[in-house]
């Protein structure tokens, strides 16, 4: 009976360890890879890259603003589209873009990201790092995920004007450079592109609300006083902010039809 009881005991362990086995096969270190969830909110920078390089030197920037988006730059324009992501599969639907033009090599970043993204990309994630490969082609991209930028103590330039009707950029914008800064006590400073500005932030969660806000008073031409203006109304009350890697929106909250959307420097 006792030998019976040892035998049994050993068919048990052995049982045990065969499953055990099984189990290692099918699953490596027991953590299945990322899902496409763990790519929304998250924006990526290249740093490697094998193939075709990309005209101007790029980088190349993959940001998933949520399920289903995609937005993605070389250098050039930004283009943002529809994207469908499985397991091991990534496809761009048509992306839409900016029409600024870019001079010298950069000008061709734009064809290059269009090539890369015009067939379905094999992907993974491992930590904070992309690698997206074509399943067409023999274009490689190591991509490396951006962290945000902190609010304060950072200096934001203003990259469009959000309105009720559009997000606009222009060449007046580019070339009058409103910017903000909040500084860790709560000091505003900054420039409507067109006066000096200054006044008080207190953040709390997502919201800013903007106190004292006070100008310059130079006069500015048409085009540079709708600027301003829409400067001011962001900042005039409360505002919701976001920010994605070194990207900054700002929301008015009594007018969420008025915005900014802003780039630190």
């Amino acid at each position: 009976m006792s030998a019976y009881r040892t035998f049994s005991r050993l068919g048990a362990l052995l049982l045990l360890a065969g499953a055990a086995a099984v189990t290692g096969c099918g699953s490596g270190d027991g953590q299945s890879p990322p899902g496409p969830s763990a790519l929304v909110g998250k924006t990526y920078l290249s740093t490697a890259l094998t193939g075709a390089q990309i005209p101007g030197g790029g980088p190349l920037e993959v940001a998933f603003p949520q399920a289903g988006r995609l937005t993605a730059t070389a250098g050039c324009n930004r283009h943002m589209g529809e994207v469908t992501v499985d397991s091991d599969t990534m496809t761009a639907g048509a992306l839409a873009s900016t029409l600024m033009a870019c001079p010298g090599p950069a000008g061709q970043a734009d064809a290059w990201l269009s090539d890369f993204f015009a067939g379905p990309l094999s992907w993974q994630l491992t930590g904070d790092t992309l690698v997206l490969r074509q399943s067409r082609g023999t274009v490689s991209v190591t991509l490396t995920q951006r962290k945000d930028t902190p609010l304060t103590g950072t200096t934001w330039t203003v990259t469009s004007l959000v309105t009720s009707q559009a997000v606009e950029s222009s060449v007046a914008l580019e070339a009058a450079k409103p910017r903000l800064t909040i500084a860790a006590d709560g000091a505003v400073a900054g420039f409507t592109g067109c006066n000096d500005l200054s006044g008080h932030a207190a953040v709390t969660g997502d919201k800013i609300a903007f106190t004292g806000i006070t100008t310059t008073q130079k006069p500015c031409d048409a085009e540079v006083t709708r600027i301003e203006r829409t400067v001011l109304d962001t900042l005039h009350g409360s505002a919701t902010y976001r920010i994605d890697g070194n990207q900054l929106a700002l929301t008015n909250d009594a007018d969420p039809g008025v915005g900014l959307r802003l780039r630190a420097d």
